[in-house]
């Protein structure tokens, strides 16, 4: 069996397979995909998994190495044993001890595909669609969706829709009631054919066709590559007629005959060299579209061009080749990105659509486009021949082997998609306890858990919270006192165990709720931070004096003359505000366990300071427990007020390593209360300022003990060094998660309840950013007048724009506001994005000093 397993794994210079088994222990806190396959197929998609996650996934080439399991109303697939990969290369034949639950499925071995297949492989098909019938797992593809995929006159239809450019092209079907919805299209007829057509009717419309040169091709599920492909010419109809003939009695009654206009893809004018294209798209976790990569195969036109015929270069060579400059290149490439892009668009919202039969697990992530190159008048085009979901992995394979050891990262993106849905399928079903809704800002996170199939148990003081009609269950219990925070904490799990509900996790994502939930997840047994660490990181005044306490004993490795932390002074009086040096002023005030800004003000002078103080108290004094921080048992205290730019960095934390972390710049506060006014992400620091600002902020929550979760971290980039300024022991607020995923596809949602399940996510940190956003935060007394909720309806159906709704209505105007919208553009690089921002800051007169951040070079 393992013999062409062999020779593929030679052909890329890998290790042979180790053939004895190894024995290894199931982990359901591990995805699991599989790809049902002849093993010597698909070792690039192993080879690319393996650089990612490592034995995560896995080639099962025999329908035995499966078993299914009920479980309840659902059949599930568990895996007993399958060829996987190690991050150096080497393959190995794996037997679980215990059958490990198959978290993401791709099937390679259907019948369709293996129509022309022997009878032995022929059956193992049969046996491998059943197994995907039962599947709930997510699924790349899948037996309904390829019918379609790779019905050639199904995508040219949807192509042509998209004015993607074609071949003119006639189509005969004994049954063309599956292309009802297309729109019609000049460059495709449809035309009923019947098997009693005779031959004189055949010429009449070859005669009738506008090529003097076509192609008679089969169109169907089962007719992948060239199979019965001819090229045929108006000067022997006879022979074409014949061609077509002997092509039409092969079809069978749901396929199709198409005949198309020959493309002469001859590139050079001094001899007939042609370039065949094979373009690889794919859909990303957020439903974006991307084009992966681009391979080519050269040949003469007088035989066929294709990867079984020829060898494979990069789009690089080809461009090289023609001699292309860099302005030209770049058109051609932008071309046919946008063709592939078209075309998977076209298909998912065909999908979407009309194809509502197909289980919801199932759906098309990556599809492979042949795109021929025409010399037009000097002018290189692209045009579309077809699409197919998986002969294009074997035509990536021989290019990879012909250029070993160097691989291509086409399929990095699609195995990234693929672990995203196994996290969501591994989710689903959990029943996660949430301390706290939050506010409205918090609608996404319980819209996704609904999305996903997460169970969320609800604690919260209010009875009325909106969230409450996102939960599977909810328990009414007042936890807004966090002075009673040991009492809440036992009373909550009192009452989970009152009512037998199975806890897999404990979270919250708000602020306050921080130590509660912690408290929780302990009393629970659950994944959690220390209560202490928690309770370190909601105080800002114990924040800093922890980590100035830990850094004179820091290893010699890190830097002994400068401190990430910041003096503080505590401040229980007026006698207080005289020890403070006068050169510290200029100084921010603040509440050690306040959050968003709230009660941070900035203060100049010790006269100043004195005169403010007690009305300063005052004002806490009469606040209510639901403010944010109020109902701890709070400080006050100052902090030098530090000159430098300011940043967010998420921080994703597992088992006190770093995962990932990514930086947000913030532009200048109001000049007095310091409220976040702008925002730009991705950075536009430099990578090594960046690395600096994540392994501060890294640090940071390493030294006052937290080792899980997702956190943001609020730091100072001064000329000195990265100051920290506080840390958030939960995700980010306000735009932040929406922000990340659509830049980057950095879901931090999907990561907080990933790791409070025990389950450490896979976060690809190089990734690039897509797009840019730069925007500002809206507050009643700067904005209601101009950005109200009409405006902030008309802007979310403008795609230049990108709006997050932070609160249900824009609030009554208090002293310290909290914001209720983000207005965010949305562009392909910052430059672009801050034109846009200030032609719309300057036709409606918002023109603030603080603006010019998100404006101006």
């Amino acid at each position: 069996m393992f013999d062409a397993l062999n020779s593929v794994l030679q052909s890329y210079k890998m290790k042979a397979l180790k053939e004895s088994h190894i024995e290894q222990d199931s982990d359901d806190n591990k995805p699991c995909i599989v790809f049902f396959a002849l093993p010597n197929e698909r070792v690039t998609l192993l080879l690319a998994a393996s650089k990612i996650l490592p034995e995560c996934a896995f080639i099962v080439p025999d329908p035995t190495w499966v078993k299914v399991v009920q479980e309840g109303d659902k059949s599930v697939l568990y895996l007993l044993k399958g060829i996987t990969m190690n991050e150096f290369g080497q393959c190995f034949h794996t037997q679980f001890k215990t059958p490990q639950r198959i978290t993401f499925l791709c099937n390679f071995c259907t019948e369709a595909g293996f129509s022309f297949y022997e009878p032995v492989h022929q059956e193992k098909a049969q046996k491998f669609q059943f197994y995907e019938g039962l599947a709930d797992c997510p699924m790349s593809s899948g037996i309904e969706l390829e019918q379609y995929t790779n019905d050639k006159l199904h995508t040219r239809l949807l192509a042509a829709a998209r004015n993607v450019n074609v071949p003119q092209t006639m189509a005969f079907g004994f049954s063309l009631e599956k292309y009802s919805h297309h729109p019609v299209t000049p460059k495709v007829q449809l035309i009923s054919l019947s098997r009693n057509l005779s031959s004189n009717e055949i010429k009449e419309y070859m005669t009738a066709f506008p090529a003097s040169q076509f192609v008679i091709k089969p169109s169907g599920v089962r007719w992948m590559g060239s199979r019965l492909c001819t090229i045929e010419s108006k000067d022997n109809l006879d022979r074409a007629v014949e061609k077509f003939k002997k092509c039409m009695d092969s079809l069978q009654d749901n396929d199709c005959l198409l005949v198309e206009e020959f493309i002469d893809s001859s590139i050079t004018d001094n001899c007939k060299l042609g370039a065949r294209l094979r373009v690889f798209v794919t859909r990303r976790p957020n439903n974006v579209v991307e084009t992966s990569g681009i391979i080519c195969n050269l040949g003469y036109v007088d035989q066929p061009i294709n990867a079984n015929t020829s060898e494979s270069f990069s789009i690089d060579y080809l461009c090289n080749l023609l001699q292309l400059t860099n302005e030209e290149k770049n058109q051609l490439l932008e071309k046919i990105n946008q063709f592939g892009q078209a075309v998977l668009e076209s298909i998912i919202c065909y999908e979407t659509q009309y194809l509502t039969h197909v289980p919801q697990n199932k759906q098309t992530d990556f599809i492979g486009l042949d795109v021929v190159l025409k010399n037009h008048k000097g002018q290189i085009e692209p045009i579309l021949i077809e699409v197919n979901d998986r002969d294009c992995i074997s035509t990536l394979q021989l290019y990879e082997m012909q250029h070993s050891p160097n691989r291509a990262d086409i399929f990095d993106k699609w195995v990234e998609t693929m672990l995203y849905r196994s996290y969501q399928y591994m989710l689903k079903g959990k029943n996660i306890l949430m301390i706290g809704g939050g506010g409205y800002s918090k609608l996404n996170i319980f819209e996704f858990a609904n999305q996903v199939g997460i169970n969320i148990i609800l604690v919260d003081s209010d009875p009325e919270h909106f969230a409450v009609s996102y939960s599977r269950q909810f328990f009414n219990i007042d936890i807004d006192d966090h002075t009673k925070d040991i009492e809440n904490a036992l009373a909550i799990v009192e009452v989970v165990h009152k009512h037998h509900t199975p806890i897999d996790g404990v979270v919250t994502f708000w602020e306050d709720n921080v130590p509660l939930s912690s408290l929780v997840a302990s009393f629970l047994g659950k994944p959690t931070n220390s209560y202490q660490s928690a309770s370190i990181a909601k105080s800002k005044f114990l924040t800093h004096k922890k980590i100035l306490s830990v850094e004179p004993a820091q290893p010699y490795h890190e830097a002994k003359g400068f401190s990430n932390g910041v003096e503080v002074f505590n401040l229980k009086d007026m006698a207080d505000i005289h020890k403070i040096p006068q050169h510290y002023y200029p100084l921010v005030i603040k509440l050690d366990t306040g959050a968003a800004s709230f009660g941070v003000e900035i203060i100049q002078t010790e006269e100043e300071l004195l005169a403010t103080f007690e009305d300063y108290k005052s004002y806490f004094q009469s606040a209510t427990l639901q403010d944010p921080g109020m109902g701890f048992n709070y400080q006050i205290f100052v902090t030098p007020y530090l000159q430098g730019s300011e940043h967010d960095v998420d921080i994703i934390m597992f088992d006190g390593k770093l995962v990932a972390g990514y930086v947000t710049d913030n532009g200048p506060t109001l000049p007095t209360l310091c409220n976040e006014m702008t925002e730009i992400m991705p950075s536009l620091l430099d990578g090594e300022k960046q690395e600096n600002l994540i392994h501060s902020a890294w640090k940071a929550c390493h030294d006052i003990g937290l080792k899980n979760g997702v956190f943001c971290v609020d730091v100072i980039y001064t000329p000195l060094g990265v100051k920290i300024l506080e840390i958030n022991a939960r995700m980010g607020g306000f735009y932040v998660s929406k922000w990340q995923f659509n830049i980057r596809d950095v879901n931090l949602i999907l990561y907080s309840y990933l790791i409070a399940c025990r389950i450490k996510p896979f976060v690809n940190q190089s990734s690039l950013p897509r797009i840019c956003y730069n925007g500002f935060l809206c507050y009643r007394s700067l904005h209601k007048d101009v950005i109200d909720e009409a405006k902030l309806k008309e802007l979310s159906a403008d795609s230049n724009f990108f709006i997050s709704i932070l609160e249900e209505k824009i609030p009554d105007e208090e002293k310290y506001e909290v914001p209720y919208a983000s207005v965010a553009i949305c562009s392909q690089n910052i430059a672009e994005g801050k034109r846009k921002m200030k032609n719309f800051l300057d036709e409606h007169f918002l023109n603030r000093e603080e603006y010019r951040f998100i404006c101006e070079d």
